[in-house]
């Protein structure tokens, strides 16, 4: 298995650097909340970790880089039950979020195992669970005959995680610390509601109003519009997908007010 994601990390290595050439610092890595890591960071051991300290490792791995962090949220949803790799790859590549993941599916579900956010599962034909005493005296070729498929479930970290993280929370969150922009932000939600719109289109909606200036240092200083779409893709109600689009969480949060 380290072999396996040595050889998925030098992957994606590569289709990071596209992206990062394709998203304008999109793809960087995030430097806020819980997320500041070196870029090569080795990730720790859980197995002799608090619930709490899991609970740490595994917000860093799923907020460190915003263009994979939905996706990941979604793999940990998904895999509340038990679910097969393949069909962990097809439901990630059915979100428009995936044309700018700088991971592939199976590196992203690996990522989740080695930091205690799901449980992997070697099954057997008959669907018997595989046991690291049952691969004792195989042969690789042996042990690839006894192992059918692998599958993935939610831990309880992971669950608390996804819990932490869901898109009314963030966005409970994100109204509850900026009220003065609260109004704002449901305007551009029904904005975009009506039709996918361009970043253009939300730059002539917000263009010369008060909202934009903010006090730093003493200074009036003019915020760029990008700063709201981004709080509200991050806090999970606004996508990308050839315009901004709102996500079911959005169409969700609009239909209750």
């Amino acid at each position: 298995m380290a072999e396996d994601f040595e050889r998925l990390m030098r992957t994606n290595e590569q289709l990071a650097a596209e992206r990062k050439a394709q998203d304008n610092g999109f793809a960087d890595l995030a430097e806020n909340d819980e997320a500041k890591l070196e870029e090569r960071e080795t990730l720790e051991e859980t197995a002799e970790l608090s619930f709490e300290e899991k609970l740490v490792i595994l917000n860093r791995a799923v907020t460190r880089q915003p263009l994979n962090r939905e996706l990941m949220l979604r793999i940990l949803s998904f895999c509340t039950e038990e679910k097969k790799l393949n069909d962990v790859e097809n439901h990630v590549m059915s979100f428009p979020e995936y044309s700018r993941a700088t991971e592939n599916p199976v590196y992203m579900t690996k990522v989740l195992v080695r930091c205690d956010g799901l449980e992997e599962i070697e099954r057997t034909a008959e669907g018997k669970r595989v046991l690291p005493e049952d691969k004792e005296g195989l042969t690789e070729d042996e042990i690839d005959d006894l192992v059918a498929t692998t599958n993935f479930i939610t831990t309880e970290v992971g669950a608390q995680v996804v819990a932490d993280h869901s898109p009314a929370a963030r966005l409970a969150a994100l109204l509850e610390t900026s009220p003065e922009r609260a109004e704002t932000f449901q305007e551009m939600l029904e904005f975009v509601a009506e039709k996918p719109r361009t970043y253009g289109e939300v730059t002539d909606l917000l263009k010369g109003r008060p909202v934009l200036q903010t006090i730093i240092n003493g200074r009036t200083e003019t915020v760029q519009p990008s700063v709201f779409i981004d709080k509200l893709e991050r806090a999970g109600v606004l996508v990308w997908d050839n315009g901004w689009k709102l996500t079911k969480e959005g169409e969700a949060f609009l239909a209750n007010k």
